[in-house]
């Protein structure tokens, strides 16, 4: 509960000191938000056909750019900034035990208009952080029917739109419309993470700073269209989900054995802007321990610790931060991770260092099924 003190004193240190930083931003959204309802599980949780409801509250800190990059021109002054999310999961009614706890989290986040006409303005808006359960997450013993969360650190993800109507030069209000994920990335088994669909109310304050700063004149990078193409190396910690459920159901005991697991990528882009390029991927995925996985489900089954695919990928640049977004298809997989699979999106966060041969560090979260996350680990590449 200490933790939990904690951030709401950095939240109110950081609200604090708005007006001392030159153009900075501070947004309140209250909302709603429905799980999608999946009918492995929530019965359990929730009872049968019963997905939740609940509110959820931000609160945003952010800073326009109003620079003479060209990148600012070009997705229109976008804001970048922290936030602070309340999934209030704790009030939910639960059909057995104590149910589910709250979900706190910490995110960066960048909001890019994509249409701006007088006060009135349209765009989408992308999170991506860390959520903290500090309270009703699965035990076998005391709570074994969450199945959702059984780690008190989790990802968060947020990708949505909204649109805001700007009343004076320093309020403005809107709406938005976003779609949630929370998971440890295989980390820990339990782990069916939860999604929702979250509508939100925006109230949005700008110091005197930010609303007297004007767009700086934007200079000529010299940007050219071209072929870009990319080597990258990722690994992350794995449990043996198949190893889990045995010790649940012969042993009774919580037990989650971790191992490694890598992947290899070669992309391939072709960058028509500044801030979009498309391409193509050779994905190759490594998962040594896929021995254990075989004698924990005991099917009998012989698995194959090497699985490929190619991927169609779209990746969002914003000076040398990115988001890139992939759909592939595996042309081998047979590694008893979700093997019936043909499938896997991939949702990869990365910052490039230009001064450093572009080389570049980050985050992927691979998953199947749209909803179910597969592992999450650290990159690091280079662009040529």
């Amino acid at each position: 509960m200490k933790i939990k003190h904690y951030i709401i004193c950095l939240l109110l240190l950081l609200a604090g000191s708005v007006g001392r930083v030159a153009a900075q931003n501070i947004s309140f959204y209250a909302g709603c938000s429905k799980a999608l309802y999946d009918g492995r599980f929530y019965p359990a949780l929730f009872g049968d056909k019963v997905a939740p409801v609940f509110p959820t509250f931000d609160v945003r800190l952010g800073w326009a750019d109003y620079s003479s990059s060209p990148f600012a021109t070009i997705c229109k002054h976008p804001e970048v900034g922290i936030g602070f999310q309340l999934d209030a999961l704790a009030g939910v009614p639960a059909a057995n035990g104590p149910g589910m706890g709250n979900i706190y989290s910490i995110y960066g986040y960048i909001d890019r208009p994509l249409f701006v006409r007088g006060g009135f303005s349209f765009g989408y808006s992308g999170e991506f952080g860390l959520g903290f359960v500090f309270s009703r997450r699965y035990d076998p013993a005391t709570n074994p029917w969450n199945v959702l969360i059984s780690m008190p650190v989790n990802a968060h993800i947020s990708l949505g739109v909204q649109a805001q109507y700007a009343f004076s030069s320093r309020f403005d209000v809107g709406l938005g419309f976003f779609f949630n994920h929370h998971s440890n990335g295989a980390v820990t088994f339990p782990n069916y993470g939860i999604n929702s669909f979250e509508l939100a109310l925006r109230v949005g304050m700008k110091t005197l700073r930010s609303a007297k700063q004007l767009p700086s004149e934007p200079e000529d990078d010299g940007f050219k269209r071209r072929f870009q193409f990319a080597i990258q190396v990722s690994g992350g910690i794995m449990s043996n989900e198949a190893g889990y459920e045995k010790n649940i159901q012969e042993n009774g005991i919580w037990v989650n054995d971790r191992y490694l697991k890598y992947s290899f990528e070669v992309n391939a882009f072709y960058r028509y802007s500044r801030t979009n390029a498309s391409g193509l991927g050779f994905d190759l995925y490594v998962t040594p321990f896929c021995d254990k996985i075989a004698e924990s489900d005991g099917q009998g089954i012989k698995y194959d610790p090497v699985s490929y695919g190619f991927s169609l990928l779209h990746e969002f640049s914003y000076r040398n931060l990115s988001l890139m977004l992939g759909l592939g298809h595996y042309l081998h997989h047979n590694d008893g991770l979700e093997q019936a699979q043909r499938w896997y999106q991939l949702v990869t966060v990365k910052y490039y260092f230009p001064k450093l041969a572009d080389m570049y560090l980050g985050v992927v979260l691979k998953a199947h099924r749209f909803r179910a996350a597969e592992s999450i680990q650290l990159c690091l590449g280079k662009r040529f």
